[in-house]
């Protein structure tokens, strides 16, 4: 795959996989999908996908989910068994047992990156409702791709997220190691918090940000193309700031801060983060004991109107 955003391509994994399985690129259920790819449907399928496991050599499907990915209909499970047949064609089992303690490191690594815990702790104290399990997918294959949703049964409240791999990296320390990675995961998180809000002030939003122009880069409205869009990936980045403010040594801070405006402004097109972080962080530092991150709505949406 050439997306560069969707498959991390700098792994010993990688190669392996390219590889072992390369020679099947012309199968039809490979060319099925690559189709289905290239039309936008990737969070999709890789969601839907997670809701189905092997038991033995055949595919079987969660019974819990009709679906992981959002509205519609499951995108994956009109070729199960074309990707079961293929499956046992490719030994992809036989592959995936001689994996198994690489899968195990990486889940040791990314459990010690990503503290799942202590952002859940935190999140649950700034906002008014609680989740009652998270469900974490993630893959050294993927890079920047992330996505979740979320589901309510029986009074049983389930976030699901899907996201990349840990980092190998060793350039920083422990801390700055923990707070890039948490960044990954919490931003897929808070989205589950932030947008139940956001949900309340629609009209709001529409107002203040009605000229997406002034907010966004013509690439990222293209992605982001409406203003409650924008305004939660602001508002769910910008809180990660406020994690990271709470939670990390003021030095490693202002350095992982400082690395998420710059991914926000210069790599992603929210052209006015910096600005809309600055004031969130100032809002923050400035509440009153009682307050939450849900009683600065008002007071960030009435800031950006005056943008």
């Amino acid at each position: 795959m050439n997306d560069k955003n969707m498959v991390n391509h700098r792994t010993e994994y990688y190669e392996e996989i390219l590889n072992e399985f390369s020679a099947y690129r012309n199968e039809p259920i490979v060319l099925k999908l690559d189709t289905l790819l290239k039309q936008g449907y990737y969070s999709r399928l890789k969601m839907d996908a997670c809701g189905f496991y092997f038991d033995g050599n055949k595919i079987k499907k969660d019974s819990v989910y009709k679906r992981l990915s959002w509205n519609g209909a499951n995108q994956i499970e009109p070729f199960i068994s074309e990707i079961e047949n293929f499956g046992n064609k490719i030994k992809f089992r036989k592959f995936y047992q001689e994996h198994r303690k690489y899968y195990s490191n990486l889940i040791a690594k990314i459990e010690k990156q990503m503290p799942i815990k202590k952002q859940w702790d935190w999140l649950e104290q700034q906002f008014d409702f609680k989740y009652d399990n998270y469900r974490i997918t993630f893959s050294p294959l993927v890079e920047g791709g992330h996505s979740t949703n979320n589901f309510i049964q029986n009074n049983f409240k389930q976030t699901v997220m899907f996201i990349c791999g840990p980092t190998e990296s060793t350039k920083y320390d422990a801390e700055i190691i923990e707070g890039l990675m948490t960044r990954v995961v919490f931003t897929e998180i808070d989205h589950n918090y932030v947008n139940p809000i956001s949900d309340k002030y629609q009209n709001e939003i529409n107002s203040s940000l009605s000229d997406l122009s002034k907010w966004t880069t013509e690439d990222a409205i293209n992605s982001y193309g409406d203003s409650y869009l924008v305004f939660n990936e602001y508002m769910t980045w910008s809180i990660f700031a406020l994690y990271a403010l709470d939670n990390y040594k003021i030095e490693n801070f202002e350095f992982i801060n400082n690395q998420v405006e710059l991914q926000m402004t210069e790599r992603r097109g929210f052209i006015k983060f910096k600005e809309f972080n600055q004031k969130m962080i100032e809002l923050y530092k400035n509440k009153v004991p009682d307050e939450k991150i849900i009683d600065l709505y008002p007071k960030i949406l009435s800031w950006c109107s005056e943008q």
